[in-house]
């Protein structure tokens, strides 16, 4: 120490003085020189020995170690650093594990030489260690998070355990339960005690088949091993501390063990008692041997309870992530099996719409938002008649009937743009399969077509699905119904002016008969008080009256002859009779009833007997010969009545035979009318023979008026007429045609007509006959023979004959004093009246005529309403002072040209207008007598009605009531001056020489 410098005895004595270890090393050998501190933290048992000794000396396992470090800092001569140094050291009374940061500074005593080095150490084995301690926690945490079984789960705590060999000298592993790989979810209810076996999972540093790891422990019963202190750390369910000073750590288990880390035996271990965070059962035991060159101090104590809430926090969460994968095992198998009992149901129930879309009537279809056919059932391809192989966009249109694409389309857009659901009856196609109605005629195919969208997610149309049902039986059975109901209607409606005209027939001729009848009594009633014979004109007037009485019974007699022939038709009751006859011979006799009403009207009639007859050898035939006759009479009364008026009159008839059904083909625009049902062979029945089989044909053709279209559609039908104007000009029922076709079909024929507006028209019938051998009588039977028919319409003697037209002028008139200058009314006397007879019918005319002017009357006569406004601009009401004198006008309802009632509008319309000063009085005449004719012929301005028949004292009785009243209206008004009147167009009168008497001879 004398040989010392003074700079280092300054070092020595600062490394003395320090608190923390430091020390010197000088001189080539290195000697050491060190601190109490260093001395008692570092040295260990080396001191005191180590002082003042070379380093290679005490700590010579170090110096192959250091040696490189002194020669570094020696030739740089700076100072070198070191960092957790492992130092073994001996000292508390074992040999300690320890780690230390060095420092070596080369020291120099005011030269360049280096006397020596100074060393810092500073102790970091706390740190080491918790670094090291930490990072095991660490790993076994991450390494149980990779677990998905328990065995896995164990396994990795001992794969995380065993890279900490110094912390770990052995380990062993223990799982209580049952050993299986069921999840520890499974097996947490319960206590540890009652699953009493442990089963050995693994180990570190235990060879295997030692006796320290049996593969299976009893819990509850055994002794043996690590079972007591399993047992007594499971009671405290804390980590337990070993010893085998104690023999709680037996030592001759721990024989054997290949020792890791320093290889030295560890004299202490630690039971971890493994149960998860939120539970109080053991799920396992971990022992772990204690570091025997570390004290089990509050360091190690730390490390024991961090490693023991890891395995606890990463038991728990392995527990509940295995609950929550048992639950969703459970769940998703819970969703498996009601997925499979789903997809169970839902086949069944597919199958079951399958079935049942297979089953249903209903047509059904799947279309995409294109149109194209995406799925139908079969009966869709049944009902349609839809390829199936064709499924293009709109397919399914070319199926519907062009009359129904434009509803469908507009249903489409309703479905497709507005998304909205469409139904709606729809025209099909025809199909090999076609609907047909009761009497298996083919209908109209509709079917009824509901369709709704069905919607995407965002609310968009993805597809249409719809459903077809035939309503074709439906839709007929509306249409039969409907026209059932149009039919009743205009049946109603038919009847009821049937009625009207019924009525009016009926009641027209009786006014005349009660009128002649009077005529007749007020002729020879004062004869017969006088007891003086009637002078000649009296019994001329009572003969004509008489004649008259006839011609309006069999007027009458015809119209309900019409009508009972409908009833027996209507009732069947009516039949075919059939007789051996010649046609040719019954037409003949059938037109010669017509000869004087033809030469009274002038008309023409031509027989034509076609070639057939001659050429087919044709002349005796079975038929019912009444029954062609009744036909051929209400034809030809028909031609007579509409020809009359023309300019060129002429009727033709002609009659053949065939062996087929004519056709008429040669006549234009000819057709027959639809039998009402199915023509049967009537010649098949009793009575008809065995003859050959022939078709008679007939046909008129007249040079009248003519038919329009419209006119055609109504003909032959009952109650009908061409137009509500024929029985107005001609008179008639409107039965004639109606029963001629149905006599023609009843005889196995058709009846049909050609027609042309003004040109004229052809009816043609045809029936069924058979050929048939003269009778044997044939010889004796007269020619002119009266047929039933004949007697039926009165006998032998002609219709026409009987019903002869009476023609008289009576168109003269009695000037008269002007009504208006009277200054008021004289006491009421016929004698005083002039009046206007406003009458088409001339019988109903003449005989009412005759009757006023045997009152003492002025009468005036007119055809219908334009003569009697003609008569009216002559008269005072129209030149007051100058014309002539008019007391009342009687007018009838039913005329020509112009009707009653417009023609009293247009005499209201004139007074109105001023162009008449005064009311005229019109005195309705007619034969319709319902509520509604009399309010309707009041509403158009006539001033009372009186109802056929009548008789004159009644008349009387209202026309005095009339002018009366109508008198004391006007009375204010006398004096008044009178006002020209304004000019006004004359009226076109038509020509009234050619009346007939077709009202009173009605239609047969």
């Amino acid at each position: 120490m004398s040989s010392w410098s003074r700079e280092f005895r300054q070092i020595v004595n600062l490394v003395m003085n320090n608190p923390h270890p430091a020390s010197l090393f000088w001189g080539p050998d290195l000697n050491m020189l060190y601190n109490e501190a260093y001395a008692k933290e570092v040295a260990g048992n080396k001191h005191p020995a180590l002082m003042g000794t070379g380093f290679s000396g005490p700590f010579s396992e170090l110096w192959d170690a250091v040696s490189p470090l002194f020669a570094e800092c020696a030739r740089t001569g700076i100072s070198i650093r070191k960092e957790d140094d492992y130092l073994p050291i001996h000292r508390h009374g074992f040999l300690e594990e320890t780690f230390y940061s060095w420092s070596w500074t080369p020291l120099y005593g005011g030269t360049k030489k280096i006397l020596g080095f100074y060393n810092a150490p500073f102790e970091t084995t706390q740190a080491v260690l918790h670094h090291r301690r930490t990072q095991t926690v660490s790993r076994v945490g991450t390494a149980v998070s990779r677990s998905k079984t328990p065995k896995q789960f164990w396994r990795f705590i001992l794969e995380a355990l065993e890279e900490n060999h110094f912390d770990v000298p052995f380990a062993l592993l223990y799982s209580v339960g049952d050993g299986s790989e069921e999840d520890m979810s499974s097996v947490s209810s319960g206590s540890t005690m009652s699953r009493r076996s442990c089963f050995f999972e693994g180990a570190l540093g235990i060879p295997d088949g030692h006796p320290a790891i049996p593969r299976q422990l009893d819990l509850k019963r055994s002794s043996e091993g690590f079972v007591p202190a399993f047992r007594d750390a499971m009671r405290t369910r804390e980590p337990t501390l070993l010893h085998t000073r104690d023999s709680t750590l037996p030592e001759a288990l721990l024989d054997g063990i290949e020792w890791r880390g320093f290889g030295d035996p560890c004299n202490d271990a630690i039971i971890f008692p493994v149960r998860p965070t939120n539970g109080e059962m053991v799920m396992a035991f971990l022992l772990i041997g204690v570091n025997p060159r570390r004290p089990y101090d509050d360091e190690y104590k730390a490390f024991t309870t961090i490693l023991n809430r890891q395995l606890a926090t990463s038991l728990a969460s392995f527990m509940l992530w295995q609950e929550e994968v048992r639950r969703s095992r459970d769940a998703a198998e819970a969703a498996a099996l009601e997925q499979k009992e789903l997809e169970q149901q839902l086949a069944l129930q597919t199958s079951r719409l399958r079935r049942m879309t297979e089953l249903s009537p209903q047509g059904m279809l799947l279309l995409d938002i294109e149109g194209s056919l995406r799925e139908a059932n079969d009966r869709y391809f049944e009902m349609t008649g839809h390829p199936r192989d064709q499924t293009h966009e709109m397919s399914f249109l070319d199926q519907i009937d062009p009359r129904s694409i434009p509803t469908v389309q507009e249903g489409w857009r309703k479905l497709t743009e507005q998304r909205l659901p469409w139904s709606g009856d729809v025209l099909m196609k025809k199909i090999l399969v076609h609907p047909v109605d009761l009497e298996g005629q083919d209908i109209d195919y509709w079917v009824f077509l509901a369709a709704i969208p069905d919607y995407a997610p965002d609310g968009s149309v993805r597809s249409v699905m719809g459903s077809l049902v035939d309503v074709s039986e439906i839709k007929w059975a509306q249409s039969v119904q409907n026209r059932r109901l149009q039919e009743a209607e205009e049946t109603r409606r038919q009847q009821n002016e049937f009625i009207d005209i019924t009525s009016h027939e009926m009641r027209n001729p009786l006014s005349a008969i009660l009128q002649c009848a009077d005529d007749i009594l007020s002729t020879l009633q004062p004869h017969k008080d006088d007891q003086t014979p009637p002078p000649i004109d009296a019994v001329l007037g009572c003969l004509e009256a008489a004649h008259t009485i006839s011609i309006c019974v069999q007027h009458q007699k015809s119209i309900v002859d019409d009508i009972l022939t409908v009833s027996k038709l209507d009732s069947n009751l009516l039949m075919i009779t059939p007789t051996a006859a010649q046609p040719i011979q019954v037409v003949k006799r059938a037109l010669k009833m017509f000869d004087p009403e033809l030469q009274a009207k002038e008309i023409q009639m031509k027989c034509e007997v076609l070639d057939t007859f001659e050429e087919l050898g044709v002349d005796w035939v079975i038929f019912d010969p009444s029954r062609i006759l009744q036909i051929l009479i209400n034809l030809v009364t028909n031609a007579i009545k509409f020809t009359a008026a023309s300019t060129k009159r002429a009727i033709t008839v002609s009659v053949g035979v065939t062996r087929e059904a004519p056709l008429f083909s040669a006549i234009p625009n000819f057709m027959y009318i639809p039998p009402r049902s199915q023509n049967s062979d009537v010649t098949n029945a009793e009575g008809w023979g065995d003859g050959e089989q022939l078709f008679l044909r007939f046909k008129v053709h007249d040079t009248g008026c003519g038919l329009t279209p419209e006119e055609i559609k109504v003909l032959f039908q009952r109650f009908s007429q061409a137009s509500p104007r024929t029985h107005a000009v001609y008179g008639g029922s409107g039965l004639g045609l109606f029963i001629s076709r149905q006599l023609a079909e009843l005889h196995g024929g058709q009846i049909g007509v050609a027609s042309e507006a003004q040109k004229g028209s052809v009816f043609g019938f045809f029936i069924q006959v058979r050929r048939t051998a003269p009778p044997a009588d044939a010889a004796s039977r007269p020619v002119d023979v009266v047929l039933p028919i004949e007697k039926d319409l009165g006998g032998g003697d002609s219709l026409s004959q009987q019903m002869a037209p009476l023609r008289q002028d009576l168109a003269g008139s009695t000037p008269g004093a002007d009504l208006v200058a009277s200054k008021a009314p004289a006491p009421f006397d016929p004698k005083d009246l002039e009046v206007l007879v406003v009458e088409d019918n001339l019988v109903n005319q003449n005989v009412l005529v005759k009757q006023l002017r045997k009152h003492k009357m002025g009468v005036s006569v007119a055809n219908d309403g334009l003569e009697a406004l003609a008569f009216l601009e002559g008269t005072s009401f129209r030149l007051p002072g100058s014309g002539r004198r008019l007391s009342v006008i009687l007018m009838d309802l039913e005329m020509p040209n112009m009707d009653g009632l417009t023609c009293v509008r247009e005499i209201r319309k004139m007074q109105e207008s001023g162009v008449i000063q005064r009311h005229v009085p019109v005195i309705a005449v007619t034969a319709n007598v319902r509520d509604e004719h009399i309010a309707a012929a009041k509403k158009s301005g006539m001033d009372d009605v009186v109802s056929k028949p009548f008789r004159i004292p009644d008349l009387l009785k209202k026309i005095e009531v009339l002018l009366a009243d109508i008198a004391a209206r006007e009375e204010p008004q006398l004096a008044k001056p009178v006002a020209a009147p304004p000019p006004v167009a004359s009226w076109s009168v038509a020509p009234a020489g050619e009346q007939t008497m077709q009202a009173a001879e009605g239609a047969v």
